[in-house]
């Protein structure tokens, strides 16, 4: 059996974000040490769905950008978790770093993902190996910004 990777979109997904790149967040989890079987669903929403989420499973109010939530894939059905990403926050954060949308979002779903494989940010040393690895795979995939490589998807 193989990783799947779902994406699901409740939102417009810009263009070049399909298809999404599943085999490099495929082989990124891999690397990551998650078991290659079963499943991590990949969810694009707005603001909204983002701060209803936050407000319930973390109490905070408003949106974020993207809420990981791991699941036992023992208890889940094969599960291993599911990533939700804000495209309203990631439009807002591309035009701050002056990036492709597409680049942000892939970023975010990455974060996501490395949460999903047991990385954190808690201690400054485990954020620097966190967004290390984080923009490896964004550079993987959208090299300096560029359009999808063909390779990485």
């Amino acid at each position: 059996m193989t990783l799947r990777i779902r994406f699901h979109p409740s939102v417009d997904p810009p263009p070049e974000l399909i298809p999404f790149p599943a085999s490099a967040l495929r082989e990124m989890l891999r690397a990551e040490g998650l078991a290659d079987e079963g499943e991590v669903n990949c969810v694009l929403t707005s603001d909204a769905e983002l701060a209803e989420l936050n407000r319930r499973f973390r109490g905070r109010t408003g949106p974020t950008d993207v809420l990981a939530f791991p699941y036992d894939p023992a208890d889940s059905g094969g599960v291993h978790g599911d990533v939700y990403v804000s495209i309203d926050r990631a439009r807002e954060q591309a035009a701050d770093r002056r990036e492709p949308l597409e680049r942000e979002i892939w970023r975010l779903f990455v974060h996501g993902a490395l949460h999903l494989a047991g990385r954190d940010h808690g201690t400054d040393e485990a954020e620097r190996a966190m967004l290390a690895a984080q923009e490896q795979a964004v550079e993987r995939v959208f090299p300096s910004g560029e359009p999808p490589a063909a390779a990485g998807r």
